[in-house]
């Protein structure tokens, strides 16, 4: 199964699993990429990938494939704060957009990555682009639009993972228009006046990564111990019975 070209084995951009995303595309197994919350981690994941396929020993690298998960609103949620905290009118101003500002720089960095000889070559033996994918696209402050994100994330060769009520808004009065590369140097500026208010960047990521990882070891640790109670109040004498008897 994990050969199959439609399953991906998932790994959270940390430092210490960059190395293994390498390992496992150079054995020819798909990587979907997730909690990436920086421009600095995504980088890390892009050269783990093109490390790993070109590591890899298959001829054909077209089997190989991977997803880069990258954050949005929860990104936002942790800059407002900061911004809220700092208070003046130039952070104030700077509130929700963020997160937006960054991806549209993601995206950029997706284009030069995927460009170029180093690419060009990978391409030649058959390689797929690692695809971007916007995570977290549910509006967490009621005071953004219900589409905010979804409507400022449209471009080519990406991905929106929409919870459905994102999806349900998106539907009923979402704007379609690529909206992910019109405004990169204003991105830009938005990028460079947050980190000039003394917010850095790299360690907003670090932050959420391991609240993040946190939630999803205690959400694992809670459905383990739910299974071990289930278990233990069950009968499992027959369990070794066959299911189908001669008659």
């Amino acid at each position: 199964m994990v050969g199959s070209p439609c399953v991906y084995m998932k790994i959270p951009a940390t430092d210490e699993s960059i190395s293994s995303m390498k390992e496992v595309i150079s054995l020819g197994i798909s990587v979907n990429a997730t909690l990436i919350f920086c421009l600095p981690k995504y980088e890390a994941v892009i050269d783990a990938y093109l490390d790993g396929l070109e590591s890899c020993g298959m001829t054909d690298l077209s089997k190989v494939s991977s997803a880069a998960a990258f954050y949005i609103s929860r990104v936002d949620v942790t800059l407002d704060k900061k911004l809220e905290q700092i208070g003046t009118t130039e952070a104030l101003d700077l509130k929700g957009k963020g997160a937006v500002a960054q991806a549209v720089l993601a995206y950029q960095l997706y284009q030069k990555k995927f460009s170029g000889p180093r690419w060009e070559r990978l391409e030649n033996r058959g390689a797929k682009k690692q695809r971007l994918m916007w995570a977290s696209t549910n509006v967490k402050n009621p005071s953004y639009p219900d589409t905010f994100y979804v409507n400022s994330l449209i471009g080519p060769d990406t991905i929106s993972t929409l919870p459905v009520q994102a999806l349900q808004a998106f539907m009923d009065h979402g704007i379609l228009s690529r909206t992910l590369d019109a405004k990169v140097s204003e991105a830009q500026d938005i990028y460079n006046a947050i980190e000039k208010l003394g917010i850095d960047w790299s360690s907003v990521g670090s932050e959420l990564e391991h609240e993040v990882l946190d939630s999803f070891t205690k959400s694992f640790d809670n459905v383990l111990e739910c299974m071990q109670k289930k278990a233990k109040l069950r009968d499992f004498s027959r369990a070794y019975e066959p299911c189908f008897q001669d008659n």
